[in-house]
């Protein structure tokens, strides 16, 4: 590609020409080898590179750049252009626009850009409104070419006006591993879990049904340390106690709590 041209244009110059002006003033003459003014579009391979880089290939432009460029088929007998470009392709939306009037000169199509490969590509904010010549034949000119076009004239920009980079792309929920949350442990039981405290008591007492009932219950977890003998009368009740808490309890010179339930019991009601 030959080296940009020096441009040198006077102050407050501004290139927004319309849809008419671009075809007659300039694809027109393109397309017939006729000179052009001032060489302000540049002429690439527009579907060769990704749209975030044309900006900088561009000979003038801020938020839209201008390009001629070839358009080659992508079947070899077929008039379907190809729009693969760079990472990705350009889709077609919307219909077709005719340019002039009463007979149209061109035909203006809008494309989105889409990185990745076809179909389930992401598709992104940058923009191409092409503009080709009407009533051309394009019929295949050379053997086994796949040229469609010499020159069609695009307009590239980005709809949020800055030059974006390729999207991050997705990852499927298929490729990650299926990850199980962790499970807390169960908590041990303790002896602890079985006994209470209360303000007016130093020694942990065990945990029982109403003091009026005849039998006691004491809880599972303390089954192998307190353990009750033989029911003698409907008035008595005989427990023994693990015989580390019996010394603890003669040492401190305290009564068992246990004792004032016996003694409570052994009264007649």
């Amino acid at each position: 590609m030959a080296a940009a041209p020096q441009l040198h244009f006077p102050p407050g110059f501004r290139f927004h020409p319309t849809d008419e002006e671009l075809i007659v003033h300039y694809l027109c003459r393109k397309c017939i080898n006729q000179q052009i003014a001032v060489p302000i579009i540049a002429e690439i391979d527009l579907y060769k590179y990704d749209p975030w880089d044309l900006p900088g290939m561009a000979l003038y432009g801020e938020k839209e750049w201008y390009f001629f460029s070839p358009r080659d088929r992508k079947y070899p007998n077929g008039s379907r252009p190809n729009r693969s470009a760079g990472t990705g392709y350009w889709k077609a939306t919307g219909a077709d626009k005719p340019i002039g009037k009463p007979k149209p000169v061109g035909i203006k199509k809008a494309l989105v850009f889409y990185a990745g490969k076809a179909p389930k590509g992401e598709k992104t904010n940058w923009i191409m409104h092409e503009y080709r010549l009407a009533d051309v034949d394009r019929s295949v000119r050379k053997k086994n070419s796949l040229r469609l076009d010499d020159w069609v004239l695009c307009r590239i920009y980005n709809k949020k006006g800055a030059i974006e980079k390729q999207p991050p792309l997705k990852i499927e929920c298929s490729e990650l591993e299926d990850e199980k949350p962790a499970i807390a442990p169960p908590l041990a039981s303790t002896v602890a879990d079985c006994v209470y405290f209360e303000a007016s008591d130093s020694v942990p007492r065990l945990h029982m049904t109403d003091s009026s009932s005849s039998e006691q219950v004491v809880s599972a977890e303390l089954a192998s340390e307190v353990q009750s003998e033989p029911k003698r009368s409907n008035n008595e009740l005989a427990y023994f106690v693990d015989a580390t808490l019996a010394s603890q309890l003669e040492s401190a010179n305290q009564m068992s709590p246990l004792q004032d339930i016996f003694m409570y019991l052994s009264k007649p009601f």
